[in-house]
Order: C-alpha cells, then structure tokens, then sequence
C-alpha cells in the first residue's frame, strides 16, 4: 500500500511537468493546427537558457521566466518565420508534421555537437521531505506542482475573462467566421505563438528543476508524454491536458514502482500509441476540427 501511494504522490508531481507543456502544446496545435514535433526540442531550448543563466548567477526559480523567454521568442521566429513559409507555399497538414519533425532534429543535433554530449547539473536547493502518509516528496516537488497549477488557474482566467483570450478560442473553433467578425487574427496568431511557446520554455525548467541534470535529449524524451497528454485531453483544451497529465502521470509512476523505472518510458510511448488507436483523426483533424494551417 505504501508503495502505491508513493507512486501516486510521484504522479502527481510528474503530471505537473507534464500538464505546464501539454497545456502549451494544446493551445498551440488547437489554433494553428500545427502538429509540432519541435516542441520538445524547444523545451530543451529553455532548459539550457535556464542553466546558463544559473551558470551566471541567476537563481534557478528565475530560470522558469529565463526559460520561458526563450522558448516564446524561438517559438515566435519558427512560427512566424519558417512555418509561415511553407504554408504559403501550399504545405498540408501532414506536411508540415514532417517539417516540424525535421526542424526538432535539427535543434537536437545542433545542441547535441554544442554541449559535446554532456549532462550537466541544475542544482536547486533542497530542503527536509514532506511527509503525506507513507510519501514523502521535497518541498521542491511541492512547488512544482503549485506552479503547475497556478499556470492552469491564470491560462483558464486569459482564456475566459480577456479580449483577447475570447478571441483565441474563437479563432480556435471557428477560424473563418473569426475572420469575417473582426478579429484580429494575425494579432491572436503571436499572442499563441508567444503563449505556448513561453509554456514550452517554461516547461523545459520545470523538468530539469525535478530532475535536477539537463541534456541534449532532455525535451525530445518527454515529448511523447506531453503529445498523448494533449491529444488525450482534445485540442485547444487546457483543462483536458491538465486531466490528461494527471492520468498518464500516476500511471507511469505506478508501472516505475511496479515493474522497475526502465518501463515508464516503455509506459509513456505506449499510452501514446493507445491514444493515437484511440483517436486517430485527433492528429490531423477530426471531423469537427477545421483542417486548414492558421498561420
């Protein structure tokens, strides 16, 4: 029994990582309708603009905004620069899958000859666990999973109470009548890059502050939990996804405790392909979804 509960108590604190990139990718792929495959590469974009801020000082918390900066101005260029090109040139969904997929590599081997391979230390300060029962987690956890949360509450409170948050939904179910109300879609189309970017960047931090190392592969391992957390929770749905994140987070834990911590990225790719069997027109547009790239 304490061994389930340890591993729930874990869950949770990894479905706080999970939910802070699920909610970015959603919100992302629910407007643009971009299925992007370099979202993990830009997480690890953060990840190392965090490090190499500690590395100049700067506290690790406020790598979390460091981090973000990062991922929302790379996010930016990418979406507004390389993507917009090859929409403009007539690329189809799954097309631009594959662009996405080739520009994540690309980041990824270009950070891999830069760090030379190596894995590198975040230190964040730790203090005396928390007791919940038979669990135990660090303040440190704890805190994360404040983050996550607090991210949940101010995205939904953007989402449903702005302007321009009202707009974004908008444009995220209906993007053609959006267009033909007024709405500035051009202006909402940088708000998400920005958004989801800056949730990237930021959840690339995150990860490396729970595991307390970041690599060249830090992102691009995690992605498969983030791309089912937020195919499983629909798309533009940051409530879903944070549901999501919950469940896939317990789960993975549980089969660590249970079969050993080698399956969990066993558990991760395999909850991804059961989703995907699941639902397969989530991908690149159900029939509810309109199919066109918003860019």
């Amino acid at each position: 029994m304490g061994t389930l509960v340890s591993a729930v108590a874990f869950g949770v604190v990894l479905a706080s990582v999970i939910a802070v990139a699920a909610m970015g990718f959603t919100i992302q792929f629910g407007l643009t309708n971009v299925f992007n495959l370099s979202f993990g590469a830009i997480m690890t974009v953060g990840a190392f603009a965090a490090y190499l801020a500690q590395v100049n000082g700067i506290n690790a918390w406020y790598g979390l905004a460091v981090g973000g900066a990062a991922g929302a101005v790379l996010t930016l260029l990418i979406g507004r620069g390389l993507f917009r090109v090859y929409a403009r040139r007539g690329a189809k969904l799954f097309e631009m899958v594959m662009v996405t997929l080739g520009l994540g590599l690309v980041i990824n081997y270009a950070i891999q000859a830069i760090s030379q391979n190596n894995v590198y230390q975040f230190a964040v300060l730790q203090s005396k666990p928390l007791r919940l029962g038979p669990a135990a987690i660090t303040p440190t956890q704890a805190i994360l999973v404040g983050i996550a949360v607090a991210v949940f509450a101010a995205l939904e409170a953007m989402l449903r109470l702005t302007r321009t948050g009202k707009a974004l939904r908008a444009m995220a179910a209906e993007p053609t009548l959006a267009r033909s109300c007024g709405i500035r879609t051009g202006r909402v189309v940088i708000v998400t890059w920005l958004l989801s970017g800056f949730l990237c960047g930021m959840a690339g931090v995150v990860y490396i502050i729970n595991t307390q190392s970041v690599g060249y592969a830090t992102g691009e391992n995690f992605l498969p939990l983030v791309v089912a957390a937020a195919i499983l929770g629909g798309a533009g749905s940051p409530a879903g996804a944070v549901v999501a994140a919950l469940a896939m987070g317990v789960v993975t834990e549980i089969v660590s405790a249970y079969g050993g911590p080698q399956y969990s990225t066993v558990a991760g790719f395999g909850i991804l392909v059961l989703v995907l069997v699941a639902r397969p027109g989530s991908v690149l547009g159900g029939q509810a979804r309109e199919t066109r790239l918003t860019l």
